[in-house]
Parts: structure tokens; sequence; C-alpha cells
């Protein structure tokens, strides 16, 4: 009886770690171009990531901002399909105005794109408050995350 329970657990295990479809955000937000002594070493990274590049103060201070990267992965039989994936926001400073942006690929079964908030629209609109991130394929809409904030 226990071994049933055993490879039952087991077989469970095994289902839930396949490959996941649809979409996966990565949000990430600079707010400092000062370096930071006590910081995460995986934060510090792509904080680095995000500044490479950048010589002077002010254009560390154009890096500022959010960043959000969006992979995709399927859905099976849709890999010819063109992908559009559109992201939609709100800032500190424009209210319930929603903004967009939006990535066009030819069909691929996976890949990824970011979408940034930085430099003149960060330092007018302000931090971003609330996002969703929709992914079409041929037109037809696949997969919608959202923040907590979106309603």
């Amino acid at each position: 009886m226990l071994r049933w329970i055993c490879g039952l657990a087991v077989l469970g295990m095994v289902s839930c770690g396949g490959r996941q479809e649809g979409l996966e955000v990565k949000a990430f937000r600079l707010r400092s171009a000062e370096e930071v002594k006590e910081e995460n070493p995986v934060v510090r990274g792509e904080r680095l990531k995000r500044l490479h590049g950048a010589v002077s103060m002010a254009d560390r201070r154009e890096r500022l901002g959010d960043y959000y990267t969006v992979h995709w992965d399927g859905p099976a039989g849709t890999e010819g399909q063109e992908v559009r994936i559109v992201f939609d926001y709100r800032q500190a400073a424009t209210g319930a105005k929603i903004l967009s942006m939006t990535e066009e690929r030819p069909g691929t079964a996976t890949g990824t794109v970011e979408f940034t908030v930085t430099g003149p629209a960060y330092q007018k609109g302000g931090r971003v408050l609330a996002w969703r991130i929709r992914l079409y394929r041929g037109g037809e809409l696949v997969d919608t995350k959202r923040s907590y904030l979106w309603n």
C-alpha cells in the first residue's frame, strides 16, 4: 500500500514539472542611479545590467524606470501564427489614463520581448502603478497577465 502511495506522489510531481505554456512576466524597477552598498547580489546584477554603458550621471538618470521582460510559450499547434504582445499600464502622474505599447513578432513557438518605461516617459509620468500584458496569436487572445492593482 505504501508503494502505491509513494508511486502516485512521484507521478504527481513529475506531471507538474512539465513545460508551462502561456506568459511569464518579470518586472524590475530601477529607482536609483547611485550605488547601493547593502544590496542583494541578484538585484545588484540586474541594476548593473540596466546601467551598462551609462557613463555620466545624466545617462544613468535616463535609465531609471520600470522594465518588464515577457516570455511566451505556446500554445501547441500555433507556432506559425504571428505573435502580438500588448502592454497596457497606468502611471502615477497620469491617473486613470491607460497607456499602451505593442510588439509584433513572426510566428515562433517561444520568445521574449522587453517593455521599458524609462527616460522622459518615466520622469514625467512617474512609476508604473498597474499593468496588464496580453498575448495574441493570429489575432486571437491566448493569455493575459496583470498586476494586482489592475482592474
